[in-house]
């Protein structure tokens, strides 16, 4: 291959399109008519050897090679960037791209819902995208690119992705506001219990059995959803018990659904972390990016002590 006849341009298209997944989101994304997204996604098919996306279904998927290359593609980006930039320096207020995070429902909520106002106003270009992803999968999807960052309880992570903590809570248990309950449950109750289960990817054992397991002990789980915002609002008119991060069960939204009381249980705190690629460490937006929310999570929690 002529590396003189490659047009740097085709890198931004194989970055949207592979991001994005979609010819129309990735045409809106650069600013472009669709026709001419798809002409330049014809000539970086010739010049990749790859089909870039293919339909499955009814959706656009990114071959296993564009998916592969997409983190070597941003860090070239991210170098060339750097490379033109007045200075040499990483302005937010002018940057226009696309972070995509992974997390979710719930840790989305206690990170996003503190910083999005912050992004917003001092780098009004930077688009956030949310991808529901859990302990399991978003590893392998920060290595990959498809992630640019992840926010959730992350354990025993190989030394290829970097780690910050954002904030420790402990657990609680909430039952139906209209449950009788004459006194604190012990902790046979609460094992013997009807238990109901928030586990982001059903394929795992979840935190809270992990750690009753390790003291041989199991509760009975007779519901398990994906999604903590559901979870509280499917205790009405059951005995389940739902043990879960506190600042869920504290949440004004719930707190008219449940009655709260402490694990009976030793259970471990429920440890929000950031994880990303050690790969991207020179990706300047993506270093102010992390800052950005270490140093806020940092602050609410101080103020909420």
């Amino acid at each position: 291959m002529d590396l003189h006849r490659i047009d740097l341009n085709l890198l931004v298209v194989l970055e949207a399109v592979v991001s994005e997944a979609s010819v129309s989101r990735a045409a809106r994304r650069l600013h472009l008519s669709q026709p001419a997204l798809s002409h330049a996604l014809a000539r970086l098919r010739e010049a990749f050897g790859d089909a870039i996306l293919v339909r499955n279904g009814r959706v656009m998927e990114a071959t296993p090679r564009a998916l592969a290359a997409l983190p070597e593609v941003r860090s070239l980006l991210t170098q060339v960037g750097r490379l033109f930039s007045h200075g040499g320096r990483f302005d937010p207020a002018t940057v226009e791209r696309s972070i995509h995070i992974g997390a979710s429902d719930y840790s989305a909520a206690a990170v996003l819902s503190r910083i999005a106002t912050q992004i917003r106003s001092q780098a009004p270009s930077m688009r956030l995208r949310v991808f529901h992803a859990g302990r399991v999968d978003a590893p392998g999807m920060l290595r990959s690119g498809q992630l640019d960052l992840a926010f959730g309880v992350f354990n025993n992570l190989t030394g290829d992705l970097g780690t910050a903590p954002l904030q420790d809570e402990p657990y609680l248990c909430g039952v139906a506001r209209d449950l009788k309950l004459r006194r604190a449950m012990t902790e046979r109750e609460y094992l013997d219990a009807d238990h109901l289960n928030v586990l982001v990817q059903g394929d795992t054992l979840g935190l809270i059995d992990e750690a009753l397991a390790q003291r041989g002990l199991a509760r009975r789980i007779v519901l398990t959803v994906p999604h903590f915002a559901v979870a509280p609002s499917l205790l009405a008119g059951t005995p389940m018990v739902l043990t879960a991060p506190a600042g869920l069960l504290r949440s004004e939204a719930v707190k008219p659904l449940v009655k709260t009381f402490k694990p009976p249980v030793e259970l471990p705190p429920f440890r929000t972390q950031m994880a990303w690629s050690l790969r991207r460490e020179e990706d300047e937006g993506l270093r102010w990016l992390r800052e950005c929310i270490v140093k806020k999570m940092r602050s609410s929690t101080t103020a909420d002590v």
